[in-house]
């Protein structure tokens, strides 16, 4: 099984529940993502000026590398932080100097279609050109709940975030996170806010994509200022904001 260091932006529950998962049910290989992955040409970080094409690339440098954060429309943080150091890593496993050279492969994914408009064609199996195999999605079908109930019924853990009301966990704040979200790693994990705000302060960017809302910026306190608002972002309203409870999964997961 293989997880990507989403450039350290991830919640420190999720790497204890990756490592968990790994020493417990299945072994994880997490592969860290490389500045030389934004680039498909060998060297060419080194050969432009960039230094080591294989120093660790962090969220931050690449939105230093590409001038803007990440959006809804174009998210290259989920390609170049997650599938082009998973693709590095299997070239590596199955290419010609690795242990498993000539050998054929195909990949597993949890993606379903209830998960989002993009994901409601989803196959259950599929040619990846990215990876040059067949991919399966053995829970295409199956809505989200049903995945937790497995879990359960083998006695497993889940990523604690899911418990306290969390909807995205691989990344601490998700660049696609709603008001709940957002209001929720402000309340419970104000951290996670003030490494965004560091970001964005050390890179002259915001975190989330400008959407010129009244004519101010979408720098993280303004973000998460609007998500403590009612439909329409307006602050006159009742804030949805409230003090959170130990458990509020929406999935039983305390029970």
């Amino acid at each position: 099984m293989l997880n990507s260091d989403a450039g350290g932006n991830e919640h420190p529950l999720t790497t204890e529940f990756v490592a968990w998962y790994s020493a417990n049910v299945h072994p994880v290989v997490t592969v860290q993502p490389i500045i030389a992955d934004m680039w498909k040409t060998p060297g060419w970080a080194e050969a432009h000026g960039h230094g080591d094409g294989n120093a660790p690339l962090d969220f931050p440098t690449l939105m230093e590398f590409r001038k803007r954060p990440p959006s809804r429309k174009v998210q290259f943080c989920t390609e170049i932080l997650k599938l082009v150091p998973q693709k590095r890593w299997m070239n590596q496993q199955f290419g010609p100097s690795g242990p498993f050279a000539g050998d054929e492969y195909c990949r597993y994914t949890g993606v379903r279609r209830d998960e989002s408009m993009s994901r409601r064609d989803a196959k259950y199996v599929f040619w990846d050109d990215h990876f040059d195999c067949f991919t399966y999605a053995p829970l295409v079908d199956w809505p989200k709940d049903w995945c937790f109930d497995y879990v359960k019924r083998h006695g497993e853990q889940v990523n604690a975030l899911y418990t306290m009301g969390f909807t995205r966990v691989g990344c601490a704040p998700c660049i696609n996170s709603g008001k709940e979200d957002i209001t929720n790693w402000a309340m419970r994990f104000p951290e996670m806010i003030d490494k965004v705000r560091g970001w964005e302060k050390r890179t002259g960017l915001t975190f989330f994509m400008p959407v010129g809302r009244d004519g101010k910026s979408n720098a993280i306190d303004e973000v998460v200022r609007w998500a403590k608002t009612a439909r329409g972002g307006r602050q006159d309203q009742f804030p949805i904001m409230h003090e959170r409870q130990s458990c509020e999964s929406k999935y039983g997961l305390c029970e």
